[in-house]
């Protein structure tokens, strides 16, 4: 999973399905619960108090029968408030007793009573209803109303009962169920992770093993394994891995073998050359000529052969860095001043004029020296070399002014024997054969370091090519260090 986000890869998709998926279910159950749990408890509540009110109804019926017809307004004021405060309140309800003449009598006031209620209960003689309040009353928000009309004594009677406790106890239970649903989708997530883990841990296996053959570890096998389903995989995967191995050894030899047959007639061929170049004013014009491009090609097939049994050391491992602690702002005015452009200007940050680094000068001058030969045949020479300290790396840049490198062509130019620019008509017979680039990466590998390019960052046309080297520690004893 290397070189990516991990929210990107497979496993973080796999506990995010999982996440989801008991999110969803405990929210549908959690939902459903609530919505079930919330109608019976409203229904037990509205049934008891259904109980309660018709026991009410019936005591409040008795006791204004039992009132004289002839008694006065007192006395009648007496006996409903004695009805009223014997009266059951088990629930916490409220009651009012509305007589035929005179004002009402309980906690409540005739005005709390909505009107279309109070009209209901006289048509329907019994009504109950779920309603809210008047926000300028005492009562709470929700508040369940029962009445009944008496017609022989043409009386009403109202209960109300405050919901207020059934929605803090929905209330409770709806954040229970949230955090219900919140621990299972976390709980859901912690499975499908765990899951996922195990069922995906053979393709992190194979994953880490093929990014240790791309690094160069030919020796990584899978396990054999006595799951049948990964058992095919395990054998192909290794018996690719023995093939790509034993065809990279053969191209490794192939090359290192042409190099080394190749420096032979390369000699003579060079020995043949400098003897005409001795005898060049006996030859005629075209001789002349003719000898000056064979020098050219010559010099060109010279630095192929060299390259290419750099190339074959690397891979050996045949390659030991001679290690060296020096000014760094020394050594590139040096590399500059011995290039094929002296006029490229070097700059740097006042605080890392004395910077010195650790490493081998005559491998990062051919790393500086390839770089400033890439921008002399593609971009017109290199206009910029600068370099700062960056913690305990050191970045050396190289710019040119030229049209750029293209993003999809920023990885491959450091392909062996591939070839950077897009302009093909800016390339000429001493483009090389891409070999370049792909020595500046082996050497600053062996540094433990890296190279990138990317755009120019003031805005200019042109690329830049980024060296990361580790700025070293001095140590007297150090001379060389095993690839």
């Amino acid at each position: 999973m290397a070189g990516t986000s991990w929210w990107r890869g497979l496993l973080a998709r796999l506990t995010l399905a999982y996440a989801i998926g008991a999110l969803l279910l405990s929210t549908v159950v959690a939902l459903a619960s609530f919505t079930i749990a919330q109608n019976r408890l409203l229904e037990t509540t509205r049934s008891n108090a259904r109980e309660q009110f018709h026991r009410n109804a019936l005591q409040v019926r008795t006791g204004l029968e039992r009132i004289p017809a002839d008694a006065d307004e007192d006395i009648r004021a007496t006996a409903y408030r004695e009805i009223n405060d014997g009266l059951r309140r088990s629930n916490g309800s409220v009651s009012l007793i509305l007589p035929p003449t005179g004002p009402g009598v309980g906690v409540l006031t005739e005005a709390e009573i909505p009107s279309d209620f109070r009209s209901a209960v006289l048509v329907d003689r019994l009504a109950e209803y779920l309603y809210e309040s008047p926000t300028d009353t005492d009562m709470g928000a929700a508040n369940y109303i029962i009445g009944v009309y008496m017609e022989n004594l043409e009386a009403q009677y109202f209960e109300v009962l405050n919901l207020a406790e059934l929605e803090a106890t929905t209330s409770s239970l709806r954040q229970i169920l949230l955090a219900t649903a919140i621990a299972a989708s976390l709980a859901g997530a912690g499975l499908g992770y765990y899951s996922a883990r195990r069922a995906l841990a053979p393709v992190f296996r194979v994953s880490d093993a093929a990014q240790a053959i791309a690094d160069g570890d030919f020796k990584t096998r899978l396990d054999p394994t006595v799951d049948p389903d990964l058992a095919v995989l395990s054998r192909s995967f290794n018996g690719m891995v023995d093939a790509l191995e034993a065809r990279i050894r053969r191209d490794e030899r192939f090359a290192s073998d042409v190099s080394h047959e190749l420096r032979s007639p390369l000699m003579t061929l060079t020995a043949s050359v400098e003897v005409l170049e001795r005898r060049r004013g006996s030859l005629p014009e075209v001789a002349q000529r003719a000898v000056d491009l064979l020098r050219q090609d010559l010099t060109r097939f010279e630095r192929l052969v060299e390259d290419l049994l750099e190339i074959s050391r690397m891979d050996a491992g045949a390659v030991q860095l001679q290690l060296s602690h020096f000014r760094l702002s020394e050594f590139l005015i040096n590399v500059i001043a011995q290039s094929r452009s002296p006029e490229i200007e070097l700059s740097h940050p006042n605080k890392d004029r004395n910077l010195f680094v650790t490493a081998d000068k005559r491998r990062l001058a051919q790393v500086l020296t390839n770089l400033i030969d890439n921008a002399q045949k593609y971009a017109g020479g290199a206009t910029a070399i600068r370099y700062r300290r960056v913690g305990d790396r050191v970045l050396i840049m190289v710019e040119d002014d030229g049209p750029g490198v293209p993003l999809s062509d920023r990885d491959r130019i450091f392909d062996r024997f591939s070839r950077a620019g897009s302009d093909a008509g800016r390339r000429s017979r001493d483009s090389g054969v891409g070999l370049g680039l792909s020595l500046v990466v082996e050497h600053v590998r062996l540094h433990g370091g890296r190279v990138w390019v990317t755009e120019r960052t003031d805005g200019k046309d042109g690329a830049r090519f980024v060296v990361e080297l580790p700025v070293g520690e001095h140590d007297d004893d150090i001379e060389e260090m095993a690839v």
